[in-house]
């Protein structure tokens, strides 16, 4: 984690939110293209959506921040989609809860209101993908559920992330601050799970 914080303190000290902006803007109609292909690639790969959705509100309008984030997120979650159904979903279907079937029944006889629900409370995260991808959910019923369920959280974050993003960007000692305090908290938490019997007794093999 320590090698974490040092890495992007050296960065932001390095590249201002300015230099990023002039990399992506001066490139024309290819600075739009370059973020939602990186988007596409690397987002499937377990990376946040945030990490690319917020510089993306320091450098473009929140309606070109917005449209563009809706489109990397929509490319990437069908990658990481089709690779769960190519991948695991006969595995998967094997192995379902009772709780679960009911709800990958639903999905597919319809889908597009759960997926829209799902999408609702998880957001762009490639975990979820994963799930639509070995249920039995229909394609288009995936791209519209998740085109519909996305926009708040796609905005929330652009909307918020411009903000943050300045703070952040202001000071790069701001950025080893925050990174350490998101491990304290994680590993606050894992300890409490840890010390929690309960917990333990559910998590042991």
């Amino acid at each position: 984690m320590i090698v974490i914080v040092a890495v992007v303190v050296m960065l932001n000290q390095a590249i201002s939110a300015s230099d990023v902006e002039a990399f992506l803007v001066e490139r024309g109609w290819l600075g739009p293209l370059v973020f939602v292909v990186t988007m596409w690639i690397l987002q499937p790969l377990l990376l946040p959506g945030p990490v690319f959705m917020v510089p993306a509100s320091l450098v473009w309008s929140a309606p070109a921040a917005i449209a563009l984030s809706w489109i990397g997120n929509m490319g990437a979650s069908f990658i990481a989609f089709a690779f769960a159904r190519w991948v695991a979903q006969d595995w998967a279907q094997q192995r379902l809860t009772d709780r679960l079937r009911a709800w990958d029944d639903r999905v597919a006889q319809g889908g597009v209101r759960e997926v829209a629900v799902l999408r609702l409370f998880t957001g762009q995260i490639t975990p979820a993908d994963w799930l639509l991808g070995a249920s039995s959910v229909r394609l288009t019923p995936f791209f519209l559920g998740t085109a519909i369920g996305i926009i708040p959280s796609v905005v929330l974050v652009v909307l918020v992330g411009a903000s943050v993003g300045d703070w952040l960007f202001a000071e790069p000692s701001r950025w080893g601050g925050a990174l350490v305090a998101i491990a304290i908290v994680g590993t606050l938490r894992r300890i409490r799970r840890r010390g929690n019997p309960t917990t333990a007794a559910h998590s042991a093999p």
